[in-house]
């Protein structure tokens, strides 16, 4: 059965999984946007992170590499979104690619208006490598898993 009764209407569970995914991908951005246009760029000043992973982030020597880890976070989740809603070709993963980029942009355009912020060409460039890096790993995947479901189903057994 391919799907899951939520009250008296029935879902596909692809259906609930694109929505899942979605929810997420916003919910992704929403909190890129938010830590990029927050007034300040130190996270430690946040109690919802981890010191770990503020002191992290805070740390000068991450200070442009830490614009990559959230959007490696959304790549993957677009990579593992997009064979769900399309056929998978390449400029699908392409278009992501772009998309990823342009939310880089927009996140950094934002920070031209906020007094202790600028905008840098490094975070531009570093979001951008963390998109096609998650994006990558997902395309990698994928591939790697319909060549072996291919291989197993295809062989004719006797």
């Amino acid at each position: 059965n391919n799907c899951v009764k939520i009250g008296m209407i029935k879902y596909s569970k692809i259906y609930i999984i694109k929505l899942l995914g979605r929810g997420l991908f916003a919910v992704g951005v929403f909190l890129t946007l938010f830590f990029s246009w927050r007034t300040s760029p130190h996270v430690t000043e946040l109690s919802l992170i981890p010191d770990w992973l503020s002191n992290w982030t805070d740390h000068s020597s991450n200070g442009q590499k830490r614009t990559a880890v959230p959007f490696i976070g959304l790549g993957l989740l677009m990579g593992v979104y997009i064979p769900l809603i399309k056929k998978s070709n390449i400029k699908i993963w392409v278009f992501a690619w772009i998309v990823l980029s342009l939310i880089v942009a927009i996140a950094e355009a934002g920070q031209y208006f906020l007094p202790k912020r600028v905008v840098d060409m490094g975070d531009i460039a570093w979001g951008t490598i963390g998109g096609a890096i998650g994006l990558t790993v997902s395309y990698l995947a994928h591939t790697l898993f319909c060549r072996i479901k291919k291989y197993q189903f295809g062989k004719r057994r006797d």
